[in-house]
């Protein structure tokens, strides 16, 4: 599936009328696909090549290191680091697609807010990498930043009061992911998936990865019908989370979406690593995720119950560790 890439500098520092074009392209590939890409979104390509180069360097720590971190076995919020295998999204996959017996072939690193004090982040790992934790304390406000005029785009081209979001994210409770999908044989391959058809929880996700490929995308007319993404860093990923398509009683609606063996290396013996950055945007944790009033009416019931972003993630959460 070709996304056609849009211009977020349109939207930035595009006139009325621009601004205006711009977040009806966007919303208009958010109800078609539940996802788009945009480029020259505000964030620098050189920290996008330096959050990379961490994620490499994290990954490359022996293992006795990485597991100084290691997410816990209870369902909380996903802090530190997660084995391959440990996580477990085919849960969220819709019972009669699921396949039961594959395993994820992924490890990942999942922060939050450095003010967290509930669940806080885990950076015993960390003390083996210089900088490192500095680096990304700074890039999670970055991309918090981006989130939100994302969130400003989307807001006017669903024709919501200017700034709507804004006041349902001030906690910054987003979650940032490194992820590392290590070099495989297609033999295991075969019998395992890379990350299972899922969707996310949040509000939006940011999402960049490398070049290697396997992110698919459900074609929303067709179930079951999955389409590669294509684009690299620095070019950015947008979908739909479940957050989302609540508020606006599905209008946009959250994609089921996989990664899997890329196009280009399904002939070959050994599928290549692939690294990706994911950066989810939630909600305030006591925000209502009932329908916003500009989606309901006499002739549009609601199609959810009245759940707080905690009540909703926790139900979904539980199931995934």
């Amino acid at each position: 599936m070709e996304l056609l890439s849009l211009n977020f500098s349109e939207f930035a520092s595009g006139d009325t009328a621009t601004k205006a074009q711009f977040s009806r392209k966007l919303v208009q590939q958010l109800e078609t696909y539940g996802f788009a890409t945009v480029y020259n979104h505000g964030v620098d390509e050189g920290l996008l090549k330096e959050a990379f180069e961490w994620s490499r360097r994290f990954f490359d720590l022996p293992m006795r290191v990485k597991l100084r971190s290691l997410h816990p076995a209870e369902s909380n919020p996903n802090r530190g680091y997660s084995f391959i295998g440990q996580e477990n999204l085919a849960v969220l996959t819709r019972a009669d697609r699921r396949i039961e017996g594959r395993g994820e072939l992924k490890e990942s690193w999942d922060q939050v807010n450095s003010n967290n004090t509930s669940h806080p982040n885990l950076w015993e790992a960390a003390e083996e990498l210089p900088d490192f934790r500095e680096f990304m304390e700074s890039f999670f406000h970055t991309l918090h930043d981006t989130e939100l005029n994302l969130l400003d785009a989307i807001a006017a081209g669903l024709d919501l009061p200017a700034g709507s979001f804004t006041p349902l994210h001030t906690d910054r409770v987003d979650e940032f992911r490194l992820l590392h999908y290590p070099a495989v044989s297609a033999d295991d391959m075969a019998k395992n998936t890379r990350t299972s058809e899922h969707t996310d929880l949040g509000t939006i996700t940011l999402l960049f990865q490398d070049k290697t490929g396997g992110l698919e995308v459900e074609d929303q007319s067709a179930n079951g019908v999955f389409h590669p993404i294509r684009v690299a860093s620095p070019t950015m990923i947008i979908n739909v989370g479940d957050s989302l398509q609540r508020w606006t009683n599905d209008r946009l609606k959250s994609a089921y979406h996989r990664v899997t063996v890329p196009k280009t290396a399904e002939e070959d013996s050994v599928i290549p690593s692939r690294y990706s950055i994911g950066f989810f945007a939630k909600p305030n944790s006591g925000v209502s995720l009932y329908p916003l009033p500009q989606f309901i009416g006499e002739d549009r019931p609601s199609k959810y119950e009245d759940l707080t972003v905690d009540e909703y993630h926790h139900q979904k959460r539980a199931q995934v560790y």
